[in-house]
C-alpha cells in the first residue's frame, strides 16, 4: 500500500533536554516541503481518559496518588532552542502537549493536522532501557499508522559496535 503524503505540517516528537539534530532535520524538511513544524512533547505519566460531551479531553494520572493532570511540556529553554532552529530554516513552529503512549499521541496529532511526515529521534542511554519495556516509538509508528516516519540518528555507534539491545 502506498500512503499519500499529507499536505499539513511536519510533526516532530521531542523530549525534554531535546536532541538539537532532530529539530534541525525536522525544520529543514518543513522548509523543503514549504510547511510548518509542530513539536509534540508527550507526558507518559498521564493518559487520555476519554472525551466529555462538550468535546474537552479528560486527562488522568497513571499514578492514583498524583493529583496533577496538567501535561508537563517542554521547558522554556527547550522551546527557545526549537524556535531558534525553526527560525534558522525560516519555518513557523507550534507546540502541542500530548499524554499517554507517545506513538499514539504523535500519530493522533499527525492525523488531526494531515501531517506531511513524522520525525523522531533514535533513543540513547536510559531511553534504550525504556524502549525494551515499552517498545520503540519509531518502530511502532512505522507499523501502526500510515504516514512516513523519519528516524534521526542521535548518537550513532558505527557498524563495528553492537546494536543497543544486542548487548548483554
Amino acid at each position: 500500500m502506498t500512503a499519500p503524503i499529507g499536505s499539513g505540517p511536519v510533526v516532530v516528537g521531542v523530549l525534554p533536554g531535546l536532541a538539537p539534530g532532530v529539530i534541525e532535520v525536522a525544520s529543514s524538511i518543513a522548509r523543503r516541503f514549504g510547511t510548518t513544524l509542530v513539536c509534540v512533547s508527550v507526558d507518559a505519566s498521564l493518559f487520555d481518559a476519554g472525551t466529555r460531551s462538550d468535546g474537552s479531553v479528560m486527562v488522568e494520572p497513571i499514578d492514583p496518588d498524583t493529583a496533577d493532570t496538567t501535561p508537563q511540556g517542554l521547558s522554556d529553554s527547550d522551546k527557545a532552542a526549537v524556535r531558534a532552529a525553526a527560525t534558522t530554516y525560516g519555518v513557523d513552529v507550534t507546540f502541542v502537549p500530548g499524554v499517554g503512549d507517545p506513538s499514539r499521541a504523535l500519530s493522533q496529532v499527525a492525523e488531526d493536522r494531515d501531517a506531511a511526515m513524522l520525525v523522531v529521534g533514535a533513543r540513547t542511554g536510559a531511553g534504550r532501557i525504556a524502549e525494551f519495556f515499552t517498545g520503540s516509538v519509531a518502530v511502532r509508528l512505522t507499523h501502526q499508522q500510515h504516514r512516513s516516519v523519519l528516524v534521526v540518528p542521535v548518537d550513532p555507534v558505527g557498524f563495528d559496535a553492537p546494536l543497543p539491545l544486542d548487548t548483554p
